[in-house]
């Protein structure tokens, strides 16, 4: 029998496209399912994945459609947005566990976000400059096929720069990569933020209140998004209680992966009191 924090692969049929996941622990144990941002794919997870398998848990991380070793259907519309599971999503795919907790809040037990953005807090966050000004490649991204030949050129000269600015090691960005170096996956990866933009303009955003209970992990080192955006709406989140890792970046479950996975484990355990001494690591 393999051991419990042994990492397998295997591919899945979802909605008609073929999605490259890997896991680890027992199928049958409580499932944790982990949702990659951009630019990434399964192996962000591969630390916390383990941790969750030793703790007793399923830990299942997909390559998102589009990305690595994952279908990648054409078209942007693509990319628009039935066993309950713990829900994990960083950056984009924070954006994407949001969205299925308000949609199918029978498919999540809880919720947890590390460093990504409710949508409407994000909308009254974004009117101000400040945010603006960090957002910008949302709106560059709009543009056909230039950001692809943009990002690409020279090894993803400007994408290696920017995660080594986020403090990403060169191993662990070379890793990540692998995720929208495949042809077709980078216009791919792009095309859901062109299909999230056009989904907010056409009033698609999913607007439901989310009553699960929601851990916010935050990076406080995070240059991309106004320190106010960690605390989600309280209008719209009832349950939420927000973690800072002083020391950590955007990619807080690099940065900080043994706290993060404790965290993780606390919060999907139940415990509160275990949660507040997992955040006192």
């Amino acid at each position: 029998m393999p051991e419990a924090h042994a990492l397998t692969t295997r591919t899945i049929d979802s909605g008609g496209a073929r999605l490259h996941c890997v896991s680890a622990g027992r199928s049958d144990a409580p499932m944790v399912l982990f949702l990659h941002g951009f630019p990434a794919r399964w192996s962000t997870w591969r630390r916390p994945m383990r941790a969750l398998a030793e703790a007793g848990f399923f830990a299942v991380a997909p390559d998102l459609r589009g990305y690595g070793e994952s279908d990648k259907p054409p078209g942007v519309s693509a990319y628009s947005s039935a066993r309950r599971v713990c829900l994990v999503g960083h950056d984009f795919g924070g954006g994407l566990a949001w969205g299925t907790a308000m949609l199918r809040p029978d498919l999540v037990s809880r919720l947890a976000i590390l460093n990504s953005v409710h949508p409407v807090g994000f909308e009254r966050e974004i009117r101000k400059w400040s945010q603006l000004k960090k957002s910008w490649y949302v709106f560059f991204f709009l543009i056909p096929r230039v950001p692809e030949w943009f990002l690409s050129r020279q090894d993803f000269r400007f994408v290696r720069r920017s995660l080594a600015d986020d403090g990403l090691s060169r191993e662990d960005i070379d890793d990540l990569l692998e995720g929208v170096r495949p042809p077709r996956a980078l216009g791919a990866a792009i095309d859901w933020y062109r299909a999230s933009f056009w989904d907010g303009v056409r009033g698609r955003v999913p607007r439901a209140k989310v009553d699960i209970p929601t851990l916010v992990v935050w990076g406080d080192k995070e240059p991309h998004l106004n320190a106010a955006l960690a605390d989600p709406p309280a209008d719209w989140v009832s349950r939420a209680r927000v973690v800072h890792i002083p020391e950590a970046s955007h990619w807080v479950h690099h940065d900080a992966p043994d706290k993060v996975a404790a965290l993780l484990h606390a919060h999907f355990a139940g415990g509160e009191a275990a949660e507040r001494q997992a955040s006192a690591l």
